[in-house]
């Protein structure tokens, strides 16, 4: 009993303090939580940012350098020399730099496009988490209040036990109630600790934020961040499609070599310098796997495009739906709390008068808190609607 008591302190005390240090707003926590992977987008962007770099270089690979040796000291030693040093780069053909520098500028957008989508994800668990915790903090509110009325009655009708108004049953029967309502009260306290542990971690440490979300604008459906990575993913596709198809073949090879030789040792040394040119052949075997490839991705990402428009805008409306029910439900949930109250009051009366017996009155102050109960979660609900369409709109906190 001294566990569960002190466990039943430590939720409360835990809630008191938590309420007291709440974040500003959900894109505040939403900021703490991304910073986690501020570290590996950084990476990613830098590598990104390499890749433009190197499309736009002058060659499509570095440069080399060779230098070579011809002695006949091993097997004569005539004083036959030869030095030779040259230099090879690569160079583009038509075309084949701007497919680059197109590849490269298509796949840093997909990222740019994937990262926000990583965004709008997170924001979507985090929002979720959120109302989560929410509404465990109203069933804990509620089992308090339960708590709170519970003894109090038992209280009363101890006292109108000993004052011979009341039968011992009716005393066992309130004791009853108050046992219940602290077992209620302990399971909403681990279910807030729970739903509170989970946010914590999923926000990297946030607190919770101190308001609601306003409802936001719908932007265009194509401004979605799922549909606009999809995009991104499209063009980087079509890019790599359109490089794989017009690069048939490897890069030429330009080439200068300077020489340096004599045939004998009395001979004078006789320099050369040549020019010259490699040009690899291209075959359809060695462009077809990477065409297909191209490809195939391009497919996916246009499917997935398709699919993914039809599914978002549906869940557009869902959330429309559910927001216009909560609406409802709010104001259903506010006209049966005034009709409860007022049943609840001529019930008391009643009681106190000997009309009404113990189990009429419990029944009664459970309906009520119910009630009351049920307004605050119709209200959170509305809450919780107005960020699932923020969500499903792609509206970023």
């Amino acid at each position: 009993m001294v566990a569960i008591h002190l466990l039943r302190l430590g939720v409360l005390l835990g809630a008191t303090l938590l309420g007291s240090a709440q974040a500003a707003s959900l894109r505040d926590v939403l900021e703490q939580a991304w910073a986690v992977q501020a570290d590996q987008q950084g990476a990613r962007d830098r590598q990104y940012a390499a890749q433009v770099a190197a499309s736009q270089a002058w060659t499509p690979q570095p440069p080399s350098l060779g230098l070579f040796n011809t002695t006949d000291q091993f097997n004569g030693d005539y004083g036959r020399r030869e030095w030779e040093v040259g230099i090879a780069a690569p160079i583009w053909l038509p075309g084949q730099r701007d497919q680059a520098q197109a590849v490269a500028n298509a796949e840093k957008t997909a990222f740019n496009g994937r990262n926000e989508l990583g965004r709008w994800q997170l924001a979507g668990q985090l929002r979720e988490s959120w109302w989560t915790v929410r509404f465990a903090e109203v069933d804990l509110a509620s089992a308090n209040r339960q708590l709170a009325e519970a003894q109090a009655l038992a209280k009363d009708v101890s006292q109108r036990v000993k004052a011979g108004e009341l039968a011992a049953l009716d005393e066992n029967q309130a004791k009853i109630a108050v046992a219940q309502a602290k077992r209620q009260q302990d399971l909403a306290g681990l279910e807030l600790q729970r739903s509170r542990t989970t946010f914590a971690l999923l926000s990297n440490g946030a607190s919770l934020p101190a308001q609601a979300e306003v409802l936001a604008p719908a932007p265009a459906l194509e401004q979605h961040p799922l549909l606009s990575s999809l995009h991104a993913a499209v063009r980087s596709a079509q890019a790599r499609l359109d490089q794989a198809t017009g690069d048939s073949r490897d890069a030429p090879e330009l080439a200068l070599t300077y020489t340096s030789e004599r045939d004998a040792a009395a001979d004078p040394y006789r320099d050369r310098i040549k020019l010259g040119i490699t040009i690899p052949f291209g075959s359809e075997s060695r462009n077809r796997p990477r065409i297909e490839a191209a490809n195939a991705d391009w497919i996916e990402a246009q499917t997935s495009q398709d699919v993914e428009r039809r599914r978002i805008a549906a869940e557009i409306s869902a959330a429309q739906l559910e927001l216009s029910q909560s609406q409802q439900l709010q104001a259903l949930a506010a006209e049966e709390l005034t009709l409860v109250k007022q049943r609840s009051a001529w019930i008391e009366q009643g009681f106190r008068l000997g009309q009404f017996d113990l189990l009429t009155q419990l029944r009664s102050q459970r309906e009520q808190l119910d009630a009351q109960a049920q307004v605050e979660r119709a209200e959170y609900a509305v809450g919780r609607a107005i960020s699932r369409f923020n969500q499903a709109a792609g509206v970023l906190p």
